[in-house]
């Protein structure tokens, strides 16, 4: 197999995590838990807000790093390893904004779509790697 064709594949298969990401639950708090398309389109609006809503700007940042990734492995790299220390990060916040009012709650758990949202930005890193 080739080196673009271990490329293609690892690419598709980061994809593939994202969007299976995208049909479930990402992390609980102590009021719900949040689905993640809702978190994935309306992230850009908590980035007024300081923290852990900013590990939205993983989003365009692996968007970035797909579109690259044949055309300037290198700039794809750096903003694959960037999207993936930015994803992996929101694991250190306790708590997020929780609604339009400001108020933040706790989170007390991360489901599924954070982590094949981590995986995503993981998967492409290591085919960013070798």
């Amino acid at each position: 197999m080739t080196q673009k064709q271990i490329t293609k594949i690892f690419l598709s298969l980061s994809i593939l995590l994202f969007a299976s990401a995208l049909t479930q639950k990402c992390y609980c708090t102590t009021g719900l838990c949040s689905d993640s398309i809702a978190v994935f389109i309306f992230g850009i609006f908590g980035l007024a807000y300081p923290l852990a809503t900013w590990t939205w700007l993983a989003n365009p940042l692996l968007l970035g790093a797909w579109i690259f990734i044949f055309r300037n492995p290198k700039i794809s790299f750096f903003l694959s390893l960037s999207s993936t220390l930015i994803a992996a990060s929101f694991i250190l916040f306790d708590q997020i904004i929780d609604n339009e009012n400001g108020q933040y709650k706790q989170i007390i758990s991360y489901r599924a779509g954070y982590w094949l949202w981590l995986a995503s930005n993981a998967c492409l890193l290591l085919v960013n790697i070798f």
